[in-house]
């Protein structure tokens, strides 16, 4: 029998994705077995919140075959079933299973907010440091927060304690202002001049380090046409509602509008959270071959051209022809 909680320690299992992978549920085990080597081997993996293993059973005489799982086993046989044994495991981990590093409440309660808002999962990019990760904006890729596991003593305090932390950009002007060395500290392993650290222990309140998180993320887009975040986005919003009946843009063309057509992708994320899809119709955007958006933020790309449709304007092949359609601004 080989014990998977090594394995399972710092995974979250999705008890649904176990199900459409082919495990039955027995009580509250989890149960799959699938036979390798010309049915001749039968593998049983079983997941439960007591016990997690698997097993590789011989249906020839129905008892275990402890040899896979002793590294001292040697030969091309027992080397094939292992390998075969190995690859189902390491298949379900994969598919059922997702990291979970991060085990405060606070920082669950964090990493569930940003992916709500923004849609981002945390990235690991090192293999070395796999218990530290990174927040991007998709718009351009620019970090805007680090989730931690690091010692206290890595923030100046006398503590060699394990705790998880946050990383957020801030204003340079206004760093010295925040940064108390009781609460918030200078970024570690940053710019201390525009990161600051924050450790999750709810010494701050979730819903004030959410602000905090809000104003990182519009600091990673940047001051473009004198604009950030939310006011940013209010003036892609205001835009829509001047779009003529009939009449469609294009993502470049509002990004245009608004002295920068290189915003054409921020243009796209901020329809994505469209907060009132009949006070700014977002339908009237397309893309530059004036193709329909597959993930249409109010019921993907046939309920917009419902909507296009009802304004006058032709749809073919989930396409309309920009060049009847198009709005020509004065």
């Amino acid at each position: 029998m080989r014990n998977l909680d090594n394995k399972l320690r710092d995974r979250k299992v999705d008890n649904k994705k176990l199900l459409e992978y082919g495990f039955r549920k027995e009580n509250e085990k989890y149960i799959y077995k699938t036979k390798i080597q010309n049915n001749q081997f039968e593998v049983n993996v079983i997941i439960a919140n007591d016990e997690n293993y698997a097993q590789l059973i011989d249906l020839e005489n129905e008892t275990e075959f402890i040899l896979a799982d002793l590294e001292t086993s040697t030969g091309q046989f027992v080397g094939k079933l292992r390998q075969d044994y190995d690859e189902i495991i390491e298949d379900i981990i994969t598919k059922c299973t997702s990291k979970e590093i991060f085990k405060s409440n606070q920082a669950k309660e964090i990493i569930s907010y940003i992916e709500e808002k923004y849609g981002d999962k945390l990235e690991f990019l090192w293999e070395k440091f796999d218990n530290n990760a990174i927040w991007r904006n998709k718009q351009n890729n620019k970090w805007y927060g680090i989730l931690l596991t690091i010692s206290e003593r890595k923030l100046g305090i006398e503590s060699d304690k394990i705790i998880e932390a946050i990383d957020l950009r801030y204003q340079k002007e206004k760093i010295d202002g925040i940064c108390d060395n009781i609460k918030i500290y200078p970024g570690y392993h940053m710019n201390k001049k525009s990161w600051i650290t924050i450790k999750l222990d709810y010494s701050i309140e979730t819903k004030e380090i959410i602000k905090l998180i809000d104003n990182s993320y519009n600091l990673s887009i940047g001051n473009k046409c004198g604009m950030i975040g939310n006011n940013l986005a209010q003036k892609v919003y205001e835009y829509l509602t001047t779009i003529p009946k009939g009449k469609v843009v294009t993502y470049k063309q509002v990004a245009e509008s608004l002295g920068n057509k290189g915003m054409a992708r921020v243009v796209g994320n901020i329809l994505h959270k469209n907060p009132d899809g009949d006070k700014y119709p977002c339908y009237k955007v397309l893309n530059s071959k004036g193709e329909l958006a597959e993930a249409f933020v109010f019921g993907g790309k046939n309920i917009q051209k419902e909507r296009l449709e009802q304004d006058g304007i032709k749809v073919v092949g989930d396409k309309v022809d920009l060049n009847i359609y198009q709005w020509k601004e004065e």
